[in-house]
């Protein structure tokens, strides 16, 4: 652990190089210097009795009597992001997804302290550890490792998100809420909804893995006979997409391209709606060819629909399109507004001819003030901002 300083952070995140989060992104940034031991994903919503989630509950039971871990694959974003830094040790939780059963909760307490506590002692790490956690029902564990300093890093509306379990979620979030030190949200409107007992809270916007997306790439041939303009969007096609705002592209621009990058969660026959020649549904890429897709874009768009969800959202792929210095047509999201000098906020009338406007904003000028604002609010930055956090729940709760 040469060159580590400070406490051990214990993370419950996501799965490790499963997806391209912002946790892991930020967390990369902070890995070479401080000793990180990252939980993976612990569930958050309950499984009902329907096949699907009968088969991952034996999955979880399976786990759990295996008793074997499975190695932590590298992400592909690991290369590109930050000389592939990985934590000192990825802990897959082999714990049961009602936490909010008094059975499962007691187990999964004591099966993931005990395994924490093991892992720290293995890595030498004796100092009592800081907790930052993503995920409510980690709150489990609180006061059974000793820990000094507890931050909620909240990038989502539990309360609001498809397939959650408000039943199971919303108590455990409100316990965590009153045992946390700090809350660390990426939302202003979290900032408010989420307040902690402690009453302090920071607000972190999203940021950009710079360099990854700044770089010139080749357009990849799929996308080089395409007809423009070539109007993209690089993000999940999912519940939160304004599908009938597509369509509308596609036909205004009947005689360019709609391009789509980006796992599709929703039904097939709701995709219906955008069923044209020129939409492009191409499905997801992989990290490290993601930015040549971007970058092959004309206009970046978020058509997001307006909600309870999209209200706590800072999309992500935002500032990755002023990164590769892409004019950028947004609907009137929150969390937008903050960028509302270097992009197009358009209400829902408006939209379609906001991206017409974009097509032209194509001037030297203003592609280099959209990089530098990207590169402004790199991820190198916010991990600065938030290890400055740490720091101070750190000194404030000794």
């Amino acid at each position: 652990m040469t060159g580590m300083e400070g406490p051990p952070l214990v993370v419950f995140g996501d799965d490790w190089g499963r997806h391209v989060s912002s946790m892991q992104h930020l967390f990369r940034h902070l890995i070479p210097t401080r000793p990180v031991v990252w939980v993976n994903g612990i569930g958050h919503r309950a499984p009902s009795l329907t096949g699907t989630d009968v088969r991952r509950g034996w999955e979880k039971l399976g786990k759990i009597v295996r008793r074997t871990d499975p190695v932590p694959s590298r992400s592909p974003v690991a290369a590109s992001d930050n000389g592939g830094a990985m934590p000192l040790e990825v802990i897959e939780p082999r714990v049961l997804p009602w936490h909010h059963r008094p059975l499962a909760a007691a187990w999964n307490a004591r099966w993931l302290s005990t395994k924490i506590r093991s892992v720290l002692a293995k890595h030498g790490l004796t100092e009592p550890p800081m907790i930052i956690t993503g995920s409510p029902p980690s709150v489990l564990v609180f006061g059974r490792l000793g820990e000094r300093g507890t931050v909620y890093f909240c990038m989502d509306d539990f309360l609001h998100l498809p397939g959650i379990s408000v039943e199971m979620i919303g108590p455990l979030e409100e316990r965590l809420l009153r045992r946390v030190d700090a809350v660390v949200a990426t939302a202003e409107v979290l900032t408010h909804s989420k307040r902690p007992s402690s009453g302090e809270v920071h607000y972190l916007p999203q940021g950009v893995n710079f360099e990854h997306f700044a770089t010139p790439r080749p357009v990849p041939s799929e996308l080089a006979a395409l007809p423009r303009p070539m109007v993209g969007f690089a993000g999940g096609v999912s519940e939160c997409c304004d599908l009938d705002l597509i369509n509308r592209l596609a036909v205004a621009y009947s005689g360019g391209s709609v391009v789509l990058v980006g796992p599709i969660t929703i039904p097939a026959e709701r995709l219906e709606a955008i069923r044209r020649p020129n939409v492009h549904l191409l499905g997801p890429r992989a990290y490290a060819d993601l930015p040549g897709y971007v970058q092959a874009f004309d206009v970046g768009i978020i058509p997001y629909l307006l909600n309870d969800w999209t209200r706590a959202v800072d999309p992500l792929k935002l500032l990755e399109y002023l990164a590769a210095g892409l004019p950028v047509v947004t609907t009137p999201l929150p969390e937008a507004q903050k960028y509302r000098d270097a992009v197009r906020v358009a209400d829902d009338g408006d939209f379609v001819a906001a991206v017409g406007a974009a097509c032209r904003d194509g001037g030297p000028e203003d592609r280099a003030r959209r990089i530098a604002l990207a590169q402004r609010n790199s991820w190198v930055e916010r991990a600065r901002v938030f290890s400055g956090i740490l720091d101070g729940v750190r000194r404030r709760v000794a």
